[in-house]
């Protein structure tokens, strides 16, 4: 069977240890700008052609003198962001929140294990406090917290490993009064995603009418916005999904294991896309594949997923 690459991550999508932890940084590394369960990844953004303007070039050079090993940068460089964006246009300002991001997902990989050396920071205490749990923190952890959340940063979990990843809403908060619509959507959707998660343990943690949609979501917003400065990366999203959407997951397999037929997980996102968007790309892939399945036709099934492989259809 083709062999895809996924994008299971951390937005909440895929977070993982190593055993566990090291399969957890890998797939934080994959991470669009957030953490935790999503398909979605955030590539760095080539701004070459954006060097015209020399604000660009200033705020770059800002953040590549800023160590990546301190969490509260990433408030210094949302302050060189203001002060040198806060009257440009939304397309400038586009460009510039890319460069930030960049930045935004070194510094969360140069400092994230840190902690681990300080047996005095409770993961589990701090995750389970995002969960409204309201543990009684000591001083020492209460501080801490604030610094995450002032900063950018939260504590997520992956088959019970904790680790540091970034805060979409902070990028609500500071970037949304200057980017543009389209990377307002964006950004939305991405935020959205994370908090929803996708997998944990390669196994599916939302429901398939919500993966269903999700991948369309990806396919339209690409056709919506050819020459967004992300409309590539949406497009992987869209990809991304659709390629765990026709080959599942280890621990979500397309086949129930005892009925040796597609799962009812599948059927009802399959068929749910075909009921409710006929017309898309993403149905007209899923469709052919979800005919071979319910015909047992398995070896066909596979040979159309090398194809679709092949052709750069599903990633």
């Amino acid at each position: 069977m083709y062999k895809y690459k996924k994008y299971l991550a951390i937005f909440i999508v895929c977070i993982t240890l190593s055993g566990c932890r090291s399969s957890a940084k890998k797939h934080r590394n994959k991470a669009l700008i957030g953490d935790s369960v999503s398909v979605v990844t955030t590539k760095s953004l080539n701004i070459e052609p954006g060097f015209s303007n020399p604000l660009l070039k200033t705020y770059k050079s800002y953040l590549s003198g800023l160590d990546t090993a301190q969490m509260e940068n990433s408030t210094m460089a949302v302050k060189k962001f203001i002060e040198l964006f806060a009257k440009q246009d939304q397309s400038t300002c586009d460009s510039a929140f890319f460069i930030f991001n960049g930045y935004y997902a070194k510094l969360r990989n140069g400092f994230e294990d840190l902690p681990e050396r300080d047996t005095t920071i409770k993961f589990d205490s701090l995750f389970t406090d995002s969960a409204k749990t309201n543990h009684q923190f000591s001083p020492n952890l209460t501080q801490y917290a604030e610094k995450l959340k002032t900063n950018g940063f939260k504590i997520y979990m992956s088959e019970g490993d904790y680790y540091i990843g970034q805060d979409l809403d902070f990028i609500a908060k500071w970037f949304y009064a200057y980017v543009s619509p389209q990377m307002r959507e964006y950004l939305n959707q991405l935020n959205k995603e994370n908090k929803q998660g996708f997998s944990d343990d390669a196994e599916l943690i939302i429901d398939p009418v919500q993966f269903a949609s999700r991948t369309v979501w990806w396919e339209k917003f690409a056709a919506k916005y050819p020459h967004f400065i992300e409309s590539g990366n949406a497009t992987e999203n869209w990809k991304s999904y659709l390629g765990s959407l026709l080959l599942g997951m280890d621990n979500s397999p397309i086949l129930d294991f005892y009925k040796k037929t597609i799962s009812d997980y599948y059927k009802t996102a399959y068929t749910y896309i075909q009921n409710n968007y006929p017309d898309t790309q993403t149905n007209k892939l899923v469709s052919p594949y979800f005919k071979m399945l319910l015909q047992k036709q398995n070896g066909n099934a596979d040979k159309l997923i090398n194809k679709y492989g092949k052709e750069g259809k599903i990633l």
